[in-house]
């Protein structure tokens, strides 16, 4: 049950670190929520506020995975379904809070950062695809150990 954890420590880890990096290039107040045509329409009072937003997400669906996952058990661990989309559901949330806060890097105000683009989109299609094949190898190889 606490591999559950592991994608959403990972994604927290990696948004925290990338944060870290770039703080200081970040124009103070960020947007936090674009609309359909990529406008800004939802701002932070402290580009803190994107941190904390985003490292509340993980939390939150590490909450919802592990919850999810108790009724829900296999013989041999948790289901690798649940294991896999819970990796590629990381994934994505990682993806897309890390393209929002390097759209903001070294701009002055949160007006000037574009997102999302089209590349945004590709670059979180990409990572989530790739996050839910680790998932996937991940909970085959706990699976194949735990059969031993």
């Amino acid at each position: 049950m606490a591999l559950m954890l592991l994608p959403f420590a990972v994604g927290a880890a990696v948004h925290a670190m990338v944060f870290a990096f770039v703080r200081s290039s970040l124009p103070d107040p960020v947007a936090v929520h674009w609309d359909f045509k990529g406008n800004a329409d939802g701002t932070t009072t402290s580009p803190l506020g994107l941190l904390g937003l985003s490292e509340g997400v993980f939390a939150m669906e590490a909450v919802a995975f592990m919850a999810a996952c108790l009724p829900v058990r296999s013989g041999r661990g948790v289901l690798p379904g649940v294991f896999t989309l819970a990796w590629a559901t990381a994934g994505f949330t990682c993806a897309f809070s890390l393209t929002s806060l390097l759209a903001h890097a070294g701009h002055d105000q949160y007006t000037e950062a574009e997102f999302p683009t089209a590349a945004h989109w590709l670059i979180a299609a990409a990572v989530t695809a790739a996050a839910g094949g680790l998932g996937h190898l991940l909970s085959r190889a706990a699976t194949a150990r735990e059969s031993r």
